[in-house]
């Protein structure tokens, strides 16, 4: 096929993402507690060392801007700056505001995340999100980091991915607390849409308390595209749409309206989700195909596509083609801008990571075109790190780690990405080079 260049807005962001537990190291935390069941992980490994990112950081941020990175994404460990319910660490409060001022000082922007899955071991011990009180005992937390951070020049990012934590943690049973219980997952995904809001409204306080400008603040939600099994078969279809609209845009429809969703159709206001949402994260990696003679929400899952290259361990399928119809549907529904907060793939075939980067950013391309309001785009992620259940056995870094040794090596990924960033878009010649063989 031909190719042209695709230039993409000036003021584009370009850049990568990482988070706190499956970097940092030293962690304690309701995930490191997880880690220890026998068979929760699946290569048996934890993330006690993981990438030494919190010794290391520095010369991570170091290898960022060697790389033409704009803008970092990065959480912050709730367990760390509140290790006891009400008591503040000011010592792990100081090292966060390091971090900060390291990327301000290569010129990266910070995108920090309050909460990227996991928790603290006393709220773990309080029924975490289960508990009513936890919108509260979040919001205070966002407060507390607002009061510090809030002077310096980054982007906020809330609750990372909820229906994750809601349907892993409370549907399927793979991530902590490790129910399979159709109404806890519902209790804990409005919950966290209250503490999103309470988050928000906390954060803008401190703000206007202080006198300073309001900041950008977001939600990050992983999205799927999903497809029926068969296009001619209506339940397919309807089971669909219904999975689109109960994981993808049930959740954060009420973020934005400041409107509870209730099953029974009976939404109530919250006023703290009242301008709680100026932008969307949107974290894509694949599809997923549903068959309407299978039990979705009992773990029945479609066969794969043996023709489609897949992510290591996850086997998630390699479908850029679904991206730009997500993208646009949040676009359309919502009018909101938009921050590409995660989007990558998992393999040891640095090709198949080209062409995966490559692939879709040519779907962003088309919402562009479209005038999708996209104000960047972030690679998940800058190095290999410990991938939850998968542990070490998927390596989703553009920068490969040594975990011996714990040395970084940039992949050709990491530089055919440079590339991407120095020309603020795809050229047609990398295009031709990275996509032409490509079965």
């Amino acid at each position: 096929m031909g190719y042209r260049n695709l230039e993409f807005p000036d003021d584009f962001l370009w850049g990568s993402a990482a988070s706190a537990h499956q970097t940092e190291g030293g962690n304690h935390n309701s995930w490191s507690e997880w880690e220890k069941i026998p068979g929760k992980i699946k290569d048996g490994s934890n993330a006690d060392i993981a990438c030494d990112h919190y010794n290391r950081y520095k010369d991570d941020f170091d290898l960022a801007k060697e790389l033409g990175h704009q803008i970092h994404r990065f959480s912050i460990e709730w367990s760390r700056i509140e290790p006891n319910q009400g008591r503040w660490n000011d010592s792990e409060l100081g090292h966060y505001e390091s971090v900060i001022k390291t990327l301000l000082e290569r010129n990266i922007k910070p995108m920090m995340t309050l909460h990227h899955f996991a928790n603290p071991i006393w709220f773990r011990d309080m029924d975490a999100w289960l508990n009513p009180e936890s919108p509260e005992l979040f919001g205070k937390y966002a407060r507390k980091a607002a009061e510090v951070f809030s002077k310096y020049n980054l982007i906020w990012n809330t609750i990372n991915e909820p229906m994750v934590v809601a349907t892993l943690g409370h549907l399927f049973g793979e991530f902590p607390p490790g129910y399979k219980d159709f109404n806890k997952t519902i209790t804990a995904t409005m919950n966290m849409l209250k503490a999103h809001g309470q988050a928000a409204m906390n954060i803008r306080e401190v703000y206007d308390e202080k006198g300073l400008e309001q900041p950008l603040i977001a939600p990050v939600l992983s999205v799927s595209y999903f497809m029926p099994a068969n296009a001619d078969n209506k339940e397919d279809v309807e089971l669909a749409n219904y999975l689109d609209n109960l994981y993808n845009q049930e959740w954060i429809r009420g973020a934005v309206t400041g409107i509870i969703p209730d099953l029974d159709g009976n939404g109530e206001r919250y006023t703290p989700l009242e301008n709680s949402v100026d932008f969307i994260g949107l974290n894509y990696y694949s599809r997923q195909v549903v068959s309407s003679e299978l039990d979705y929400l009992a773990g029945e899952m479609a066969p794969r596509n043996p023709n489609l290259e897949r992510c290591e361990g996850l086997d998630w399928e390699v479908y850029p083609q679904g991206y730009y119809p997500i993208i646009k549907s949040y676009w359309d529904n919502y009018r909101k801008p938009i921050f590409l907060t995660e989007n990558g793939i998992g393999t040891l075939d640095d090709m198949l990571k080209q062409r995966y980067i490559v692939s879709h950013l040519q779907q962003v391309y088309r919402a562009i075109e479209d005038k999708v309001d996209i104000r960047g785009y972030l690679v998940w992620s800058l190095t290999d790190n410990f991938e939850w259940t998968q542990g070490y056995s998927s390596h989703f870094g553009l920068v490969e780690i040594d975990y011996k040794t714990q040395e970084r090596h940039s992949r050709n990924s990491a530089f055919m990405y440079r590339d991407i960033i120095r020309n603020n878009g795809l050229t047609e010649e990398l295009q031709q080079r990275i996509l032409s063989n490509w079965r």
